[in-house]
């Protein structure tokens, strides 16, 4: 993709001092989210954080006064990047800047609290510095809970007052998991459309694939939930049963068919299984430089995944190279694929990981540019766009500028983005300039 090298970046739900300016991107190349071109030199307008216009570049354009006027000559410009599986696992606001720094302007949280809200809120009203975040209410699991955090409902009256609960507190999605029992599912599924809001979760093992499809979830959390269709771990196989990759093209069919979304967070099962075969020198790894060190401390006594067994890593290592199978199966039928990481679940760093994760959707067969497309997809179902087109006149996404070589170049530099001399955020109507740069907030960003 684009060698992001980024010098500036423009992004809703940044806090920063008010500023209802408009604001100029001129001579910059726009990256499409429509199809796979770069419309060069164009001047973007942006007024109160919506684009506004999109022209051809006039050397010197007329702005009204006290417009905020950026020369992007030699940048791109792109939608901003959107994770749409993340947790708040390090459990303060901090983690909220490795989104920001690293070009994620949206976020969709599986694992919602009160105090997530808040954040939602304070994010919104440009008081915290963060991405746009939505959030799931508290998951939905069955008795007993795969985690002690989950909300436990045991029959279809405990689901349909605990969705109609979420809903009230201002949830923006119903999170279902995978101890559900069948007649929990179904009121969590009937609540949620009476309710009008949209379910992303996992595939409850008592209801499978097929039954989570046809009951119209909208969206499947990991793409590692379908592995269940080719082999059900729950039911505890043979730890070398090997999937059949001829029902790819069939299970893709279906949920084309019914439009069920999947996020990919390819990059997270990747994680998992450098955990339990090489841990140390996945703590080696410079980006651990980010995550907490009370978080590091407790992998480093005890790991959650090092020490599960040669049965499971055989399991994982047949699994882990499936699912990329899987995900190129998807694509070739025109499923709706959303990027997400898991962050910061499996170690996964907060911002960084999405880039991680595209340069994993390239690897199992789409293009750089159907990669970033796979981000752009939020829109679709978290209700950020104004219309189809993600770099169109009318849209209230984010937008990241960075300097390029060309738009052919290895997709691999996106994680440039932040670490190279950024220096002004701006959205809604606000900017932000860092005299230290955004790379400097990186850095910073986790102590």
């Amino acid at each position: 993709m684009l060698r992001l090298l980024v010098s500036l970046l423009f992004l809703t739900g940044v806090a920063g001092a008010s500023d209802a300016r408009d604001l100029v991107f001129t001579n910059v190349n726009v990256v499409s989210m429509e199809k796979e071109e770069v419309l060069p030199q164009r001047d973007v307008l942006i007024h109160h954080g919506i684009i506004r216009s999109i022209e051809a570049h006039v050397s010197k354009g007329r702005w009204p006064a006290g417009t905020i006027v950026v020369d992007s000559s030699g940048k791109y410009l792109l939608p901003g990047l959107a994770d749409m599986h993340v947790h708040m696992g390090f459990g303060d606001e901090q983690q909220l800047k490795l989104y920001v720094v690293n070009g994620v302007t949206t976020v969709l949280n599986l694992s919602g609290t009160p105090k997530l809200l808040e954040w939602k809120a304070r994010i919104a009203a440009g008081e915290l510095l963060g991405p746009t975040f939505y959030t799931t209410g508290p998951i939905i699991d069955g008795d007993p809970p795969t985690n002690n955090t989950h909300v436990v409902v045991r029959n279809r009256g405990e689901a349909e007052r605990e969705v109609d609960a979420q809903v009230r507190l201002g949830y923006d999605f119903i999170k279902p998991y995978s101890a559900l029992s069948r007649e929990g599912y179904e009121g969590i599924v009937d609540a949620a459309r009476r309710n009008k809001i949209r379910l992303v979760g996992h595939v409850a093992w008592s209801v499978g694939v097929q039954g989570t499809i046809e009951a119209n979830q909208d969206a499947i959390a990991h793409v590692e939930e379908l592995y269940r269709y080719f082999v059900d771990r729950h039911r505890k196989p043979p730890p070398g049963t090997q999937p059949d990759p001829a029902k790819i093209p069939v299970l893709a069919r279906e949920l084309a068919d019914h439009h069920t979304w999947v996020i990919t967070t390819l990059s997270a099962n990747d994680n998992i299984l450098k955990q339990a075969t090489n841990l140390s020198a996945l703590l080696e790894s410079p980006d651990m430089q980010f995550i907490p060190k009370f978080y590091l401390d407790d992998c480093r006594k005890d790991d959650p995944y090092a020490n599960r067994g040669s049965d499971w890593v055989l399991q994982n290592k047949i699994m882990v190279p499936f699912l990329f199978k899987i995900a190129a199966g998807l694509k070739a039928a025109s499923v709706t694929m959303m990027a997400g990481t898991d962050a910061t679940n499996p170690m996964q760093v907060p911002g960084i990981s999405l880039h991680d994760e595209l340069a994993e959707l390239v690897e199992a067969g789409l293009s750089p540019y159907e990669a970033l497309v796979t981000y752009a997809q939020s829109g679709n179902i978290s209700g950020t766009q104004r219309r189809d087109g993600n770099g169109d006149a009318g849209q209230d996404r984010g937008l990241a500028a960075g300097g390029g070589e060309s738009a052919g170049a290895d997709h691999e530099h996106t994680k440039d983005c932040g670490r190279d001399g950024t220096r002004a955020m701006a959205g809604r109507g606000r900017i932000r300039e860092d005299e230290e740069g955004v790379g400097g907030a990186l850095r910073s960003g986790r102590k």
